[in-house]
């Protein structure tokens, strides 16, 4: 006779992703809830069409409080060396109502969302012996694992009132049924809304003047855009809480350094030859050139090349630094290769700046020469990690960007342009003016294309292009006003010496946007330029 099996009852198992910090989360809903709830309100009041307000750095800050007032309730410790992550978010938030520059605002954005990303990792996992893969891998791993976390209020909100029901059986939840209710209410309001207006002429009439007052597309909007935030601000606590990415780093089998020595010592000695012919060629220009072709035309071709060969280069060392193992004749040729890409660097800003003195500047231009003085520090550091491999390569990546972009944001690239293209005669040479040109007292030459560039810069820009001390075309705004009056000289000749439509064009775009600025929308950018408008 087989012995009698007595079964346990069934324990409720927890799932594998449970930590400390998902059960404390859970266990405190209705906080994090009603939380998420508030910030998803005070984004909406930030941030809703407008995005460069003065609103935006209280919305930074908000955005810092909230995340540690919620670790804190989490348990997680508070890291003093996150104050350079704090400073750098909040530096950002603050430029962002100071410009507005399209270019500077989106990159600001980008560049919060980073740091900030980074400043959630680094608050919930030690983080202290990562690499610069690990760190990567990281961030890709928590923003895939963010998508699968948007629906978890649900999930907590029923493991909530589950445990306290089964805490007190004998006190009923009434949260459930009242939820319940006020769904199930909500297309019986509108049903009997419809009715009652169609019934009474008055009621329609009073409803619909409500319904205008309210305006319920913009509320829908703001609405859509509180559960998008709602969601989304509960979702990263989930994957933060849930900690899915193992903090020890894990010695992984390298390929053998023989492939990365025979890979690098070709692309080397290709390196070499160029980095020569830049020396003897660029820098001392002692060589003869091809028949037809002038110094000038060479040194102008090329950066946007150089520039992306130095990113590659930049990976190229990475890679195999991270994939292959470590070996003396690998480490010296790619330390000849961060050799011969600071050669193509300063080569490549060389020619940029051959191609500013003759075709002025432009935000492009002035980005790629921020872009090359970045690759120069990183490429530094990257040598520096080839020597010493305990060489904090990613805070030190993330502490250049930051600072280096941090002062090309407040530097007001739009009005750097317009200064130097406005103080700089980059067209010196004295001819009889053709029709494509327009020219100032004093003979200095400016092509159209630059006027309508410098017509397109934003309102950063205002201090130099409506300033008479700055701006050369300009004598007077009242006098520029009368002169581009629309019909007041018959014969084309008589304005044409006073060609200043340029500035008349970007006066009135000023005046378009410093109108009507009010306490959310305030920009310092658009209150400095609306000094100009008359």
């Amino acid at each position: 006779m087989e012995p009698t099996v007595y079964l346990q009852p069934a324990e409720k198992v927890e799932e594998k992703t449970d930590t400390e910090y998902t059960r404390s989360m859970r266990r405190q809903f209705p906080l994090f809830g009603i939380g998420c709830f508030l910030y998803s309100a005070f984004y909406a009041f930030c941030l809703y069409q407008n995005t460069s307000g003065i609103t935006y750095p209280f919305f930074v800050v908000g955005t810092l409080c909230c995340f540690f007032f919620s670790m804190k309730k989490l348990g997680v410790p508070f890291k003093k060396n996150s104050v350079c992550y704090i400073a750098g978010i909040t530096l950002l938030g603050i430029s962002n109502c100071m410009t507005f520059s399209p270019q500077i605002l989106t990159m600001n954005k980008c560049g919060i969302f980073i740091l900030f990303f980074v400043l959630m990792l680094h608050t919930v996992y030690d983080d202290r012996e990562w690499n610069f893969s690990k760190h990567l891998y990281a961030v890709f791993y928590t923003t895939c694992s963010f998508f699968l976390c948007l629906f978890s209020p649900f999930a907590d909100m029923i493991s909530y009132f589950d445990a306290k029901k089964q805490e007190n059986n004998a006190k009923k939840s009434l949260f459930l049924p009242a939820l319940a209710g006020f769904f199930i209410a909500l297309p019986v309001l509108f049903f009997m809304t419809l009715l009652l207006t169609s019934a009474d002429v008055v009621f329609e009439n009073m409803l619909s003047g409500l319904m205008e007052a309210l305006n319920i597309f913009t509320a829908t909007k703001i609405l859509f855009l509180m559960v998008v935030v709602f969601f989304s601000s509960y979702a990263v606590l989930s994957v933060l809480c849930k900690k899915e990415v193992k903090e020890k780093t894990e010695e992984k089998t390298r390929f053998d350094a023989v492939i990365a020595i025979v890979i690098t010592s070709m692309l080397c000695l290709l390196y070499m030859a160029f980095s020569i012919v830049q020396i003897l060629y660029l820098f001392i220009g002692n060589m003869k050139l091809p028949e037809n072709y002038t110094y000038a035309r060479y040194a102008r071709e090329g950066f946007f090349q150089l520039l992306l060969v130095s990113i590659i280069n930049f990976l190229i060392v990475l890679l195999c630094l991270h994939l292959f193992q470590e070996n003396k004749i690998l480490r010296t040729i790619l330390t000849m290769i961060c050799g011969c890409t600071f050669i193509m660097i300063f080569s490549s800003a060389l020619r940029m700046i051959l191609y500013i003195e003759s075709y002025s500047l432009t935000f492009l231009r002035l980005f790629v020469l921020w872009a090359l003085m970045v690759i120069f520090l990183l490429m530094a550091g990257v040598t520096a990690f080839i020597f010493y491999r305990q060489f904090p390569l990613f805070l030190y990546g993330l502490s250049v960007v930051s600072i280096c972009y941090i002062a090309l944001s407040f530097a007001h690239p739009d009005y750097l342009v317009a200064r130097y293209n406005l103080t700089t005669e980059s067209f010196s040479d004295q001819y009889e003016l053709p029709a494509c040109y327009s020219c100032i007292p004093g003979g200095s030459i400016i092509m159209h294309c630059d006027i309508d560039y410098l017509s397109t810069l934003s309102a950063d820009a205002a201090p130099a292009i409506l300033n008479p001390s700055i701006n050369p075309y300009l004598t007077d705004i009242e006098d520029m006003l009368k002169k581009t009056e629309i019909g007041k000289y018959e014969n084309p000749e008589e304005y044409h010496y006073y060609d200043q439509y340029w500035i008349k064009d970007f006066y009135l775009r000023m005046e378009a946007q410093t109108e009507d600025m009010g306490i959310r929308d305030f920009n310092f950018s658009r209150y400095a330029a609306g000094k100009y408008i008359k």
